[in-house]
């Protein structure tokens, strides 16, 4: 995604309810605080859980509000078709 230029480094990310925010690197990984790794381990972490899918639970902010990086993977997996 971040290859794609689709997000870049810096950009904010958000939980689906907007407690959590992550920091994109340019590797494509992500930061809260101390915390940092893939957006599923992240995602993991910070609700305290197991395992995460980050697809599903990063979102990036859209004009029509709050959209998950699923549909960033999904319009890069489109272009490669």
């Amino acid at each position: 995604i971040v290859e794609a230029g689709l997000l870049h480094p810096g950009d904010m990310l958000y939980c689906p309810k907007g407690t959590h925010a992550a920091r994109v690197r340019s590797d494509g990984s992500l930061v809260v605080g101390d915390l940092s790794g893939s957006i599923h381990k992240v995602g993991a972490m910070v609700q305290a859980q197991p395992a995460c899918n980050g697809w599903t639970y990063w979102h990036f902010k859209t004009d029509k509000g709050l959209a998950p990086i699923d549909v960033l993977r999904a319009k890069v997996r489109a272009e490669m078709n």
